[in-house]
């Protein structure tokens, strides 16, 4: 079909079908804005994993009475492991201090813990962070070690935490996407069949299954499309308001970038444009037989 024709064909159904169509936009932009939060957030995730693997040490306690010549055999051992590449001894004194530090905002915690009360203990700066696990197992029931710690799990309840909301963004949006299509598929039969005795005429002077088609599919894309759109409003405006307006003071994490939201913009705008033309072609196919 020339593009005149078909522009002249889409933009009638568009005037018959405004209400609906408005309908599906609004559908399809919620769904599309939630795939796209669900997708920053775990840019989010990664972002943070990112930092933390740099951060983040393994931490081995010693026992009490430990002598030096054990502690030397040990630090020695710890530093020659092919998995270590830093070894830093902190006493008891050191251990306190740097408690005091990290909970300098909760006194009463301060306050209960003396620096007798802590062990004295190495920190182990790893090659591949990931690795923490082979040096817990390892090292875990050595001769004068108390406990070794993996720090990476002490951050377990935020993973967990994102890990939720993106979980949800993901289940919202899956299920906004049964409404979205819903409403796509009904559009696409009522356009359909007001425009019935058009289709049998172009069907009696020979016009092919995807001429008749494109019309149908092109008034599906084009309200996807612009539910895209939307949804990719919705998204740099929560990143200029949100992430770089509200929660810019924290420091504890750094904030996913620019990049993370344009290839969230792109993957929305792609799956809302195909899946708004697909499910029109599977409406057509199944239902009006062209």
């Amino acid at each position: 079909m020339r593009p005149g024709p078909l522009l002249a064909a889409l933009a009638t159904s568009l005037r018959r079908n405004l209400a609906m169509t408005c309908a599906v936009v609004v559908t399809v932009t919620i769904c599309l804005a939630l795939l796209g939060a669900g997708l920053l957030l775990r840019a989010q995730a990664r972002t943070v994993d990112r930092f933390l693997l740099d951060q983040i040490e393994v931490v081995v306690d010693l026992r009490d009475g430990l002598t030096d010549a054990n502690r030397s055999a040990l630090r020695a051992e710890l530093a020659a492991d092919p998995l270590v590449t830093k070894v830093t001894y902190e006493t008891k004194k050191d251990v306190y201090e740097r408690f005091r530090r990290d909970f300098r905002s909760s006194p009463d915690v301060v306050a209960g813990i003396g620096p007798d009360d802590l062990p004295a203990s190495f920190r182990l700066t790893l090659v591949d962070p990931r690795d923490a696990e082979e040096i817990v197992y390892a090292y875990t029931g050595r001769d004068g070690v108390e406990a070794v710690r993996d720090q990476r799990a002490l951050l377990g309840p935020l993973y967990r935490f994102l890990d939720a909301f993106t979980l949800g963004a993901f289940a919202l949006a899956a299920a906004q996407a049964v409404a979205s299509f819903t409403l796509i598929y009904t559009m696409i039969r009522i356009s359909a069949h007001a425009r019935r005795k058009e289709t049998a005429i172009m069907r009696l002077v020979g016009a092919t299954n995807a001429t008749i088609r494109a019309p149908f599919v092109l008034e599906s894309a084009l309200a996807g499309l612009l539910g895209g759109l939307l949804a990719a409003a919705v998204l740099v405006l929560a990143k200029i308001y949100l992430v770089d307006g509200r929660f810019a003071h924290q420091t504890m994490f750094p904030l996913f970038g620019w990049d993370a939201v344009w290839t969230a913009v792109a993957v929305v705008l792609a799956v809302g444009v195909a899946a708004a033309a697909g499910m029109a072609s599977v409406a057509l196919r199944r239902h009006l037989r062209v």
